[in-house]
């Protein structure tokens, strides 16, 4: 048997997780002195309420190695089942770390496959949905682990912030740019590369954004066989929106799955980001 481990940075719901058969570790999220793991001590609408109304950023802490040492020794207690973790972009988190040094500290490593995923949000959450399906038809972990990193190496991950006052208060963004930006109604295009998030261009407006999200569907088209995934930050009927205009364009998309973002990513690119996420053809 081959479990699927994964953490909150990829906006998997508990409840989301559980339907897959995947493991879902929480990172946390802090306001003042006040901790909650995310999507466990804290709703994702109690959160973007709490952070609307937020002078400063609230704190995000990675999952610590003990964590990760205590869920791979429970899992691994059945000696037919071997691990994948699929984790956050260790670019932007510590997660991958602290579980690389649980993984060393176990009896058995070599039954424990970790995957740096580059990437988080809908791009992260399509890997961990793939995992979970071919899981159920790979005999090896070893061999899944191999198929999933390829995957990893062919995504696209692209996005547009709505609120840039989120981007300022993270340092991403100049207090100037952002100054104009919202005076012309004129936002940032967000790009995961390498394992960061990066400005990719600036649009204004939605509208606009869609027609620039369709260019990069045609200049890297995507596998069939794979979901193209789009993640609105308590934006969700947007996404959807996003959703149906790709539908009732003329070329050929995989089928499209829409889902929220949690307190982490939320943290900061702030309420409104619309994210699209899909694996490039080969």
């Amino acid at each position: 048997m081959i479990q699927i481990v994964t953490d909150s940075m990829s906006d998997l719901t508990p409840e989301e997780a559980d339907a897959l058969g995947v493991k879902l570790l929480p990172l946390t999220v802090r306001f003042g002195e006040k901790e909650y793991r995310e999507g466990f001590d804290i709703s994702r609408e109690e959160f973007f309420v709490r952070l609307r109304q937020a002078t400063e950023l609230p704190k995000t802490s990675c999952i610590p190695p003990n964590a990760y040492l205590e869920a791979f020794e429970e899992i691994l207690r059945d000696p037919e089942t071997e691990i994948i973790y699929i984790a956050g972009s260790s670019k932007i988190s510590g997660s991958y770390q602290s579980a690389l040094t649980a993984r060393e500290m176990l009896d058995e490593p070599e039954r424990v496959f970790l995957i740096d995923s580059l990437i988080a949000i809908s791009g992260q959450a399509l890997l961990v949905r793939m995992a979970a399906e071919k899981a159920k038809v790979y005999k090896s972990a070893e061999e899944l682990s191999s198929f999933i990193t390829l995957l990893r190496d062919h995504q696209r991950c692209f996005g547009q912030a709505e609120d840039l006052k989120y981007l300022v208060m993270g340092g991403r963004l100049s207090p100037l740019v952002a100054k104009v930006g919202t005076a012309l109604s004129i936002k940032p295009m967000l790009k995961f590369e390498g394992g960061e998030i990066l400005q990719a261009g600036l649009i204004r407006g939605r509208g606009k954004a869609r027609s620039w999200y369709l260019e990069k569907l045609q200049q890297y088209p995507p596998r069939l066989d794979c979901p193209l995934v789009i993640a609105g930050c308590d934006c969700i009927s947007d996404a959807e929106k996003l959703g149906e205009f790709f539908q009732s364009q003329k070329i050929e998309l995989p089928p499209i799955l829409c889902m929220g973002v949690g307190a982490v990513i939320g943290t900061h690119v702030g309420p409104g980001l619309l994210a699209v996420s899909w694996i490039e053809r080969d």
